[in-house]
C-alpha cells in the first residue's frame, strides 16, 4: 500500500493558511506564532509516544493517523470549526459524555432500526480526536474498518441538525477538511497560491469540456473544484446538474446585471420556490440587491401564474419559439426534435453559462426537457468553438393513439375529439360562457377549480391540443359520474357542426351501486350519429356502428380494463386519432371551463350531486 506523504500536503496548507491570515477569523491563542512558523502543526511523535498511545488506549491506531503523528503531533484549524486536533498525549475515548445513544434512540423502543441502532453507539465506542472546536465532535470509530485497517472518522455538530457525516479514513478526514478551509478563505482579498492558480484553470478547461458536449467529465472536474469554493465552479456545475435533473439549477443573491442571473437564474430561483407559505415573494426577494426585487418578484408571479415565457436569441431563440408553439399543441416529441436541431446554434449569455437552463423555467418547455433529453442537450457541442458534429437527436416518439387512457386514468376520463379544427378553436367549439382560457395547466392543476353553472349541471375543466393529423382534442382526468348518465348530453354534439366529433368517457366502479362505465360517441354536423354505452359487461348501441367498433368485437369475452384498452385502441386506429401520453400526464396544456355534459332535468325529474376531492 502506498503511503500518503504527509508532510508536503500539511505545509502547503499551513503555507496557504498563514498567506491568508486573517487576525479576525484566525486569531485563536498562538496563531501569529503558527504564522510566523508557517506551520499549523507541532513537533513528531516519535515512535515510542505514539507506541505509549497505543498502550495507554489498548489499540493500534490506522494506518494513516499513525503516519500523521509521526509528522506533527496533533493539528491547529482543521477546517474552521475544530481548532485543535489531539496528539498522542490528549487522544481518548470519547465515552459519549452527553449521552448522544440515548438522545438517538429516545422513543424508538425495541424495535429500533439496526443502522440507527450502530449510528447512536458511534460515540460511546469511538477515540475523540477534537480537542477544542466549536462543538464539532471528530470520532474515529473502531467498528467501521476497511480492508486496509483504516478507521472510519464521522463528525458531529448538534448545530448542523443532520446525522454524522462519515469519510473513510483520518486521511480523507484532513483532505475534506483542506477543501474546507479553502472554500471558507475563497472569499478573502487576495486568496491566491498555487492550488487556486491551478482549480481555475481546471474550472475554465471544464467549461470548454461542457461545451463540446463532454459534460460528465466536466462536472468531475467542476465538483472538485466547487469543494474548494471557487469562483464560478458550482454555477458551471449546477447547470449540469439541473438539465440531469439531479438539481434545481436555482441561485439567488447576485445582481441582474449579470445576465445568466437575470435571464436563467431568476426563474430556476423563481421556479424552485415552494408553493406554501405567506411571505414567500418576501423570502425569494430579499436575496437579491433592492433595486432588482421589483422585477424578481414579477418574474415570480409569471413563474406562479403560468406566463413566464423563456427568450433566446438567434436561430435558438427562434427554435424555442416554434417549440413551445408545438408543447402548447401537445406534441413535446415534435418540441424536443426542434430544440434538439438548434442547440449547436445555441450561445451563452456569459463566461459561466454551458447552456440554457432557464428552459426548465419555461411552464410549456420545462416539462418537456425531460432529465434524459437534458443529457442529450448537454451531450451536443454547442457556442463558440464546438467543432464536434452534433449528435443524433433523441428519435420522435411513437404514436401513442388512445389505448394509454386505460392505464392513466385510475379517476375516468372524458375526451372529446375534433375532426379538421385546429386546437385554437377548441374552445369556442366547447367552453362554457366566454371560452376563458387558462394557460399552461397541468393534470392536477385542472383539478383544482369548482366549475361554475346551475347545481344540475356536470362541467368539467379540460386541457387541449392536437391529436394527430387534422384532429385535436379536449381532455379531463375525471370521469362522468355514472349516477347521472341518465342525463348524459355530450358537448361533442353541438362542437361537431360542420366537422365531425367523437366523445369517450370513462367511469371507475366508484360504488356497487353504479358499475364502471365507457360511453363512446360519434356526432356530425350537430347531429348524434352513433354510439355504444357499456356497463358491468353488457352494452347498449345507438345508430349503426362501424363494423370495426362493435362491442362484441371489443368487449365479448375480454375483462374490464382488456375491453377498454381494445375499444380505445380500435377507435384511435379507425378514426387516425392519437394524443399524447407525455403531454397530457406529464406537461402543461392550455385549459378551459366546458358546457355541462349532462342536461337539464325534465319537469318532475329529480336530480343529486356531489363534489369529489
Amino acid at each position: 500500500m502506498m503511503r500518503f506523504e504527509w508532510r508536503p500536503f500539511l505545509e502547503r496548507w499551513s503555507g496557504e493558511w498563514a498567506d491568508a491570515y486573517d487576525p479576525e477569523h484566525d486569531g485563536l491563542p498562538g496563531a501569529e506564532l503558527r504564522r510566523a512558523a508557517r506551520w499549523l502543526g507541532r513537533e513528531p511523535a516519535d515512535e515510542a509516544r505514539i507506541a505509549a498511545a497505543e498502550t495507554r488506549l489498548g489499540i493500534i491506531l490506522p494506518p494513516s493517523l499513525r503516519s500523521f503523528l509521526a509528522v506533527t503531533d496533533g493539528w491547529h484549524r482543521a477546517g474552521s470549526f475544530v481548532w485543535r486536533l489531539a496528539g498522542c498525549e490528549d487522544l481518548d475515548w470519547c465515552g459519549d459524555p452527553h449521552d448522544m445513544r440515548g438522545t438517538w434512540l429516545d422513543g424508538e423502543g425495541d424495535d429500533a432500526d439496526e443502522e440507527l441502532v450502530r449510528m447512536a453507539g458511534t460515540w460511546s465506542r469511538s477515540l475523540q480526536l477534537a480537542a477544542e472546536s466549536d462543538m464539532v465532535d471528530v470520532l474515529l470509530d473502531p467498528e467501521d474498518v476497511d480492508e486496509r485497517g483504516e478507521w472510519a472518522v464521522y463528525t458531529w455538530a448538534p448545530w448542523r441538525a443532520s446525522p454524522p457525516e462519515r469519510f473513510p479514513s483520518f486521511r480523507h478526514f484532513m483532505e475534506d477538511m483542506y477543501r474546507e478551509f479553502h472554500a471558507m478563505a475563497s472569499d478573502r482579498p487576495a486568496f491566491a497560491n498555487e492550488t487556486t492558480t491551478t482549480l481555475d484553470e481546471r474550472v475554465g478547461q471544464a467549461r470548454l469540456a461542457a461545451l463540446r458536449g463532454e459534460y460528465e467529465t466536466a462536472r468531475e472536474a467542476l465538483s472538485d473544484a466547487a469543494a474548494f469554493g471557487r469562483p464560478g465552479a458550482s454555477r458551471l456545475r449546477e447547470q449540469i446538474d439541473a438539465l440531469c435533473g439531479t438539481a434545481t439549477g436555482a441561485e439567488a443573491g447576485a445582481s441582474l446585471a449579470d445576465p445568466y442571473v437575470a435571464h436563467e437564474a431568476v426563474p430556476l430561483a423563481c421556479r424552485a420556490l415552494s408553493p406554501y407559505g405567506t411571505h414567500r415573494e418576501e423570502s425569494l426577494t430579499r436575496r437579491y440587491p433592492e433595486e432588482d426585487r421589483p422585477a424578481v418578484a414579477a418574474t415570480l408571479r409569471a413563474i406562479e401564474e403560468a406566463t413566464y415565457r423563456y427568450r433566446a436569441d438567434g436561430v435558438f431563440g427562434q427554435a424555442v419559439e416554434t417549440a413551445r408553439a408545438l408543447a402548447r399543441r401537445a406534441e413535446p416529441a415534435a418540441a424536443w426534435r426542434t430544440l434538439a436541431a438548434a442547440v449547436p446554434a445555441w450561445t451563452p449569455r456569459s463566461a459561466d453559462h454551458v447552456a440554457p437552463v432557464g428552459l426548465l423555467a419555461d411552464p410549456y418547455l420545462g416539462p418537456v426537457l425531460t432529465p434524459e433529453r437534458g443529457r442529450a442537450l448537454l451531450a451536443t457541442p454547442r457556442g463558440p468553438g464546438a467543432v464536434k458534429p452534433a449528435p443524433p437527436a433523441v428519435g420522435a416518439a411513437p404514436e401513442d393513439g388512445l389505448g394509454w387512457l386505460a392505464e392513466e386514468s385510475p379517476n375516468g376520463f372524458r375526451i372529446v375529439l375534433i375532426a379538421g379544427v385546429e386546437p385554437s378553436e377548441v374552445p369556442r367549439r366547447l367552453a362554457a360562457g366566454d371560452a376563458t382560457v387558462r394557460p399552461a395547466l397541468t393534470v392536477g392543476d385542472a383539478w383544482r377549480p369548482h366549475p361554475g353553472g346551475e347545481p344540475w349541471e356536470n362541467r368539467t375543466v379540460v386541457r387541449f391540443g392536437a391529436a394527430g393529423d387534422g384532429w385535436a382534442f379536449a381532455h379531463s382526468d375525471r370521469g362522468l359520474d355514472a349516477g347521472g348518465q341518465s342525463r348524459f348530453a355530450s358537448p361533442a354534439t353541438e362542437a361537431s357542426r360542420g366537422t365531425r366529433a367523437l366523445t369517450l368517457t370513462y367511469e371507475p366502479n366508484w360504488d356497487p351501486e353504479f358499475p364502471a362505465a365507457f360511453h363512446f360517441s360519434c356526432a356530425e354536423n350537430g347531429e348524434h350519429a352513433y354510439g355504444l354505452t357499456v356497463r358491468d359487461g353488457t352494452w347498449t348501441t345507438t345508430g349503426e356502428i362501424p363494423e370495426e367498433l362493435a362491442p362484441a368485437r371489443l368487449f365479448a369475452g375480454r375483462a374490464e380494463s382488456e375491453g377498454l384498452r381494445a375499444a380505445l385502441d380500435s377507435i384511435a386506429a379507425y378514426f387516425g386519432v392519437t394524443v399524447s401520453r407525455e403531454a397530457v400526464c406529464h406537461g402543461r396544456l392550455d385549459g378551459f371551463e366546458t358546457r355541462s355534459w349532462l342536461r337539464e332535468p325534465a319537469s318532475g325529474e329529480g336530480y343529486a350531486y356531489w363534489t369529489r376531492s
